[in-house]
C-alpha cells in the first residue's frame, strides 16, 4: 500500500511528492479537454479588400498562401553545340600567335626532328638581347608551352622561362642536338656542379658565324654584353 503524501515530504522525497501531485491534477486537465473541445476557426470575412489579404498568415487565407509555380522551358545547352571549348579556344589562340604553325612543330611530339630536352635553343625576342641555353625541360600544351633554358652569365648559372607562343619571341632556334637521348624529361640535375654544363656562348657564336657564311648576312650579337665603366 502507497503512503501518504505527508509521509513522503518528511522523508525529504521531492520526487515521489511531484509524481503524486501530477497524477492528482491529469483527470481534471483531461475533463477540461473533453468539455471544452478543439478551438473553431474563425473565418475571414468575404467582403475583405484585397489590400489585406498579404496580411493574414497563410493559414487563414482561401488558398493557403499557395501560389503556382510557374516551370520555364530549359535553354539549350552549350554542351551541345560545342563539346570541346578549350580546344576550340586554343586553336583560335594559336592561329592568332602562330599563323604559320613552325614554332608549333619545332616541339611537336610526333615530329622526329622537334627540339627536346637537353639540345641547345637560342631564343631571339623583338625586344631586348637574345637568351641560348639548354633545354632543361618543356611543359605545358597548346599557346601555353613553355620552355626552361640554363646558361652562364659572367660564371653564374641563370635559367630563364620563356613561352614558346609569346609575341614577344621573334625566333626560336636549335643550335646544337644532345649527342645521346635523355632518359628524362626534366634534367633538373643540371644544376648540380658535377652535371652542369657550363656557359654555352662559344657554341651559339660557332652557330652564328657558320651561318652568316651561309646566308651571307652579318653577325648580330648573341651573348649578354657587359657595360665597361671608365677606369
Amino acid at each position: 500500500m502507497a503512503q501518504p503524501t505527508s509521509h513522503r515530504v518528511a522523508s525529504c522525497c521531492y520526487k515521489s511528492f511531484v509524481r503524486d501531485l501530477t497524477r492528482q491534477l491529469q483527470p481534471r486537465r483531461s475533463m477540461v479537454t473533453i468539455q471544452r473541445g478543439r478551438p473553431e476557426k474563425i473565418k475571414p470575412p468575404e467582403d475583405l479588400p484585397d489590400t489585406f489579404w498579404s496580411q493574414l498568415p497563410n493559414r487563414l487565407r482561401p488558398d493557403h498562401g499557395r501560389r503556382e509555380i510557374i516551370i520555364h522551358q530549359a535553354p539549350p545547352a552549350e554542351r551541345e553545340q560545342c563539346k570541346e571549348p578549350l580546344k576550340v579556344v586554343d586553336a583560335a589562340e594559336l592561329a592568332r600567335l602562330d599563323p604559320t604553325g613552325a614554332r608549333s612543330k619545332l616541339f611537336d611530339a610526333e615530329n622526329r626532328d622537334r627540339a627536346k630536352p637537353g639540345d641547345i635553343l637560342l631564343a631571339t625576342f623583338k625586344g631586348g638581347e637574345p637568351f641560348s641555353g639548354v633545354i632543361m625541360s618543356i611543359k605545358g600544351s597548346g599557346p601555353h608551352k613553355a620552355v626552361l633554358l640554363r646558361n652562364h652569365l659572367t660564371s653564374i648559372g641563370t635559367e630563364m622561362s620563356i613561352k614558346v607562343h609569346s609575341p614577344g619571341v621573334q625566333s626560336m632556334e636549335i643550335v646544337q642536338r644532345a649527342p645521346k637521348r635523355k632518359r628524362r624529361a626534366k634534367l633538373t640535375y643540371l644544376r648540380k656542379p658535377k652535371h652542369d654544363v657550363g656557359s654555352v656562348q662559344k657554341i651559339v657564336d660557332q652557330y652564328m658565324r657558320e651561318r652568316a657564311l651561309l646566308t651571307g648576312k652579318k653577325v648580330a650579337s648573341t651573348g649578354f654584353k657587359r657595360k665597361k665603366g671608365r677606369r
